[in-house]
């Protein structure tokens, strides 16, 4: 069961889904707890971890889904609200999470050690589940309902 009334985190690692979907969202003005994460962060008040895997990810799905137009402008709204870490940056952390976490998260995961996230926000019940005991793990449902937005 996920805490309520947390205190604001520091800084959290939305998994690419959850950018992608909240993005779309957003862009379409449907409310959900995805768009509402992502409009937390465009709007300075939620900090996320971003390394350049993780937004070549984001880049090449909202691509796939949305269009090049689209994957564009939501690349350049993450560089204008955060910096984003290089792969040489993130590597010491993936050796040690190897045969821990599904290969295809290991830089995700990386990354969340690399900043000392505070929470893993993802749909992804596998990513989850592997990383709970080094993080706060929760969907963004009930990442909402913690934090109130």
């Amino acid at each position: 069961m996920a805490e309520r009334n947390v205190a604001w985190p520091q800084i959290v690692l939305i998994d690419t889904n959850v950018i992608v979907e909240g993005a779309i969202h957003r862009a379409n003005d449907v409310d959900s707890p995805e768009a509402r994460v992502w409009s937390a962060f465009l709007q300075g008040r939620l900090k996320a971890a971003f390394s350049d895997v993780l937004l070549f990810e984001v880049v090449a799905v909202a691509r796939r889904l949305m269009g090049k137009d689209f994957a564009s402008g939501l690349r350049s709204q993450i560089l204008s609200k955060t910096e984003v870490l290089s792969k040489g940056e993130i590597a010491p952390y993936v050796t040690q999470l190897s045969g821990k976490v599904p290969k295809e998260d290991i830089a995700h995961a990386a990354l969340a050690i690399a900043v000392r996230a505070e929470y893993i926000i993802s749909n992804n019940r596998e990513f989850l589940r592997s990383l709970e005991d080094k993080f706060r793990c929760v969907t963004p449902k009930s990442f909402v309902e913690m934090v109130h937005l």
